[in-house]
């Protein structure tokens, strides 16, 4: 293991965050945690988080969770099947999520074993509650466990769309161009079918209306964060703009949606470790276009290596003994390297 600080011995946080703030990351790991134990590769347990009530689940709908619904190239299939299957510490079979720590302790965030196996229909994705003490509440999205969720991981890069929100309105407006597969993911529903979107805007509605929020998700649901705090905001479901924690976030837009998003959600932190792939991936192959993908809110980096792709990526085993141990290793705004 391999934890780095800043290369000028510097932390500019206090010039960025806000009061509380190691603390509203530890609360919102915290509850990415128990949103992937909740899911439990498909098992949709009630959510449960010490020090919070009135949960409300958040659900995505997936037809082929166990299989890659997409028609793929040669090369991108074979790209995308090495890395979905590749196991972290050669634990075969085994979700990336719940994969065991290194040295075969039980990984953090996993639920009653044996864990479930995903079926067609809705997936718990994440969930909102209130604060014990009636403070704030929270919105918490997990991460990718199913084959069909590492297709918008990893595929659908360069095929982008207008982002118009409220996605739950008929006056939407423009908020620039993102990844077309993200954003159909987010939004795509029907009379039948509840949307990711407007299961997220239900979960709002179901907490304490005039109480701060606080967002948080971790890989593919930061993502997908991103787009419900700016959804939520443009439709009115907060009274003020969330605090938003990020923890190895997939790129979402491009330059014009993140002027958009930073101007609606201007508290929003994005914690990345710079040996996790997932942050700075685009594309199996090369888009067609210029790379147009720009990340949202002021960057907290990192450098942990484990010498392993996926667990490098690890919530359990590295963004969140990050923020809890190692929160004065962050460097938060643009790094300045050795030329």
């Amino acid at each position: 293991m391999t934890i780095s600080a800043p290369k000028d011995g510097m932390n500019q946080s206090a010039a960025v965050l806000p009061p509380g703030a190691q603390d509203i990351a530890m609360r919102l790991a915290n509850g990415v945690c128990a949103a992937y134990a909740a899911y439990n590769n498909g098992s949709n347990f009630d959510p449960t988080l010490a020090g919070y009530k009135n949960f409300a689940s958040i659900y995505a709908f997936e037809s082929l969770p166990n299989g890659n619904p997409f028609p793929l190239s040669p090369m991108a299939a074979e790209a995308a099947a090495r890395a979905t299957e590749r196991p972290i510490h050669r634990v075969k079979r085994e979700p990336a999520a719940y994969a065991r720590a290194p040295g075969g302790s039980a990984p953090a965030c996993t639920g009653p074993t044996p864990i479930g196996s995903p079926s067609i229909g809705s997936q718990l994705f994440g969930f909102t509650a209130t604060a014990d003490d009636d403070s704030h509440n929270i919105l918490v999205l997990r991460g990718t466990v199913t084959f069909e969720e590492a297709a918008y991981d990893l595929l659908g890069w360069g095929d982008n769309t207008t982002c118009l929100l409220p996605s739950q309105s008929d006056a939407q407006q423009s908020y620039g161009q993102v990844n077309a597969w993200l954003y159909d993911f987010y939004t795509s529903g029907n009379i039948v079918i509840t949307s990711l979107a407007s299961s997220c805007l239900l979960a709002i509605q179901a907490q304490a209306p005039n109480l701060p929020w606080y967002m948080g998700a971790h890989s593919l649901g930061g993502a997908l964060v991103s787009l419900a705090a700016l959804d939520a905001v443009a439709s009115g479901a907060v009274n003020q703009p969330p605090i938003v924690f990020t923890f190895g976030s997939l790129h979402v837009g491009d330059a014009d949606f993140v002027k958009a998003y930073n101007q609606a959600v201007p508290s929003s932190f994005r914690v990345a470790n710079l040996c996790d792939f997932v942050p700075s991936m685009v594309s199996l192959e090369p888009v067609t276009l210029a790379d147009p993908y720009v990340h949202v809110g002021v960057g907290g980096t990192f450098v942990w290596q484990t010498w392993d792709d996926w667990g490098n990526h690890s919530h359990a085993n590295i963004y969140m003994p990050m923020v809890q141990n190692h929160w004065s290793l962050i460097q938060w705004l643009p790094r300045i390297y050795p030329q």
